[in-house]
């Protein structure tokens, strides 16, 4: 073995003997540009897909968020390669368990509302749902620009329900006030998390 090769194992025994492998959590911010993706595909889609077919706006979601979660996994696991960890720590476990369940309620949660053709509310429901999710990451990650995020979706889904709260028909997708819900929702699941994303991969 050359010195180098040497040098190398010994590096990656003190790195893997640093490493606390069930509380460390590392993270790769692409997902979140692809998680940016796929809110600005569902803020677009799904409220047209709920008008039209309840199940299939059920399983447009749910679609949608596989593909999140898969994508996710994939990058997981390169970046956790990079650190000597073979499957996941307990707070990527946390987290995605915490997503898959969040997810799943807020997927039944909206075909629930679209069955009394509530679908503005809809949107609301996953701002707030996020905005939990996010507050959990920037906990995990001890990034305060996520839980600034979390916050944000958390009080503007807040504010929308007290708006919708006055509206008559929360079902009408041609409305301005379905259309305003639909732009903060694209700007806050979309814009804002690819924006975040951006930021931190210039911090690493």
């Amino acid at each position: 073995m050359s010195e180098k090769d040497e040098a190398l194992q010994h590096l990656s025994a003190i790195k893997s003997a640093l490493v606390d492998k069930d509380t460390f959590f590392p993270y790769n911010y692409n997902a979140f540009i692809v998680w940016g993706v796929i809110g600005m595909i569902m803020t677009l889609f799904m409220g047209m897909i709920l008008k039209n077919s309840i199940l299939a706006g059920a399983l447009f979601s749910l679609v949608m968020m596989s593909i999140g979660f898969v994508v996710e996994g994939k990058l997981t696991k390169m970046t956790n390669s990079d650190y000597d960890i073979e499957s996941c720590t307990k707070k990527q476990r946390f987290i995605a368990g915490m997503f898959t369940f969040l997810t799943l309620f807020a997927t039944l949660f909206c075909a629930l509302l679209a069955k009394y053709d509530l679908i503005i509310p809809a949107y609301i429901v996953w701002i707030f749902v996020i905005g939990i999710g996010d507050f959990a990451v920037g906990f995990v990650l001890n990034q305060s620009i996520f839980t600034k995020t979390a916050f944000l979706d958390i009080f503007a889904a807040m504010a929308l329900s007290v708006g919708a709260f006055f509206m008559n028909d929360l079902g009408n997708i041609d409305s301005p006030f379905f259309y305003f819900i639909q732009a903060v929702t694209f700007f806050l699941l979309g814009i804002m998390p690819i924006l975040v994303a951006l930021k931190m991969k210039r911090k690493i």
